[in-house]
C-alpha cells in the first residue's frame, strides 16, 4: 500500500470530538422534532420550508431557489411541497415569468402553524444549545463549524 493510500486514523481526541458531534446532532434533531410535533404538528422539514417561505419577499419563493436554500435536490423538495400542499400548509402555482417554474407560498394555515411553532422552537434551541454553553464556547464552536462548512469538499478516496 502506498503512502497516499494509507488510512489517516483519528486520534483519541479527534474520535471523541467526532462522536460528540454525532451525539449532539442526534440529540438536537430529536428534541427539536419532538417539540415541533408536540406544539404545532409540524415536522422539521416542514418547518424548514416554512421558515424559508416566511423570509422570502412576499412570502413566496421559486421551488428551485427553495432547493438551493435548503440544500435539497428537486425531487425531495417537490415531494415535500406536495405533502405540505395536501395538508393545507403551502400552495404552489406556475411562475408568472416562466411557465416551467413553480412558485411556492405559505397558506393562512401555514402562517398560523408557523406562528405557533416559532416561539417554542426558539426556546428549545436556546435550552439545548445556548443555555448550557458560555460565550467563549460559542465563539470557538462558530469558528470550528464555519471552517467545516466553508471547507473545500474532497469527495471520494484520495488516489496516488
Amino acid at each position: 500500500m502506498s503512502e497516499a493510500n494509507e488510512t489517516r486514523w483519528l486520534s483519541e481526541e479527534e474520535q471523541q470530538l467526532w462522536r460528540h458531534m454525532i451525539a449532539a446532532s442526534v440529540k438536537i434533531t430529536r428534541r427539536i422534532d419532538d417539540a415541533l410535533r408536540e406544539v404545532s404538528g409540524l415536522s422539521s422539514p416542514e418547518y424548514a420550508v416554512m421558515v424559508n417561505l416566511s423570509e422570502a419577499p412576499g412570502g413566496e419563493i421559486r421551488l428551485r431557489d427553495l432547493c438551493v436554500e435548503l440544500g435539497w435536490d428537486r425531487s425531495r423538495a417537490s415531494h415535500q411541497i406536495t405533502r405540505m400542499e395536501k395538508r393545507g400548509l403551502v400552495s404552489k402555482c406556475t411562475a408568472k415569468d416562466d411557465s416551467r417554474g413553480v412558485m411556492v407560498s405559505l397558506t393562512e394555515e401555514g402562517w398560523r402553524r408557523l406562528e405557533v411553532a416559532v416561539p417554542d422552537h426558539v426556546e428549545t434551541v436556546r435550552r439545548l444549545v445556548f443555555d448550557p454553553t458560555g460565550e467563549q464556547d460559542r465563539a470557538g464552536a462558530l469558528r470550528f463549524l464555519r471552517a467545516i462548512v466553508e471547507a473545500e469538499e474532497n469527495s471520494g478516496p484520495k488516489s496516488g
